[in-house]
């Protein structure tokens, strides 16, 4: 597990996504900056909020945000969390060199 990673728990009746924010010396807290909800199968974003977990119940979060959302909230959420590679992933990345024709 790494910083910056993006991993969803489960609190109760609901799911809980976020990247993981810092890992304790042991290994066996992680704290994981929450942005959203899943609540009855709808996407609740929010400002983050740092949470500690136990390494154990944290999953990787595999390809839930494409089956829940549109690309473009992915992209909006990549910016907003400052995900450069989450954004090049979802938009194809960057392409140097090009400029625009007159």
């Amino acid at each position: 597990m790494e910083i910056g990673e993006w991993k969803i728990a489960k609190i109760g009746d609901f799911t809980v996504i976020g990247y993981v924010s810092r890992i304790s010396n042991h290994r066996s807290q992680v704290e994981l900056a929450i942005v959203g909800r899943i609540i009855n199968n709808k996407m609740k974003w929010g400002t983050p909020t740092k949470l500690l977990f136990e390494e154990h119940r944290l999953e990787p979060l595999g390809t839930l945000l494409d089956d829940i959302q549109d690309k473009t909230t992915l992209i909006d959420l990549a910016l907003a969390t400052k995900d450069k590679k989450w954004f090049e992933e979802l938009t194809g990345g960057v392409k140097k060199g090009h400029t625009a024709e007159k």
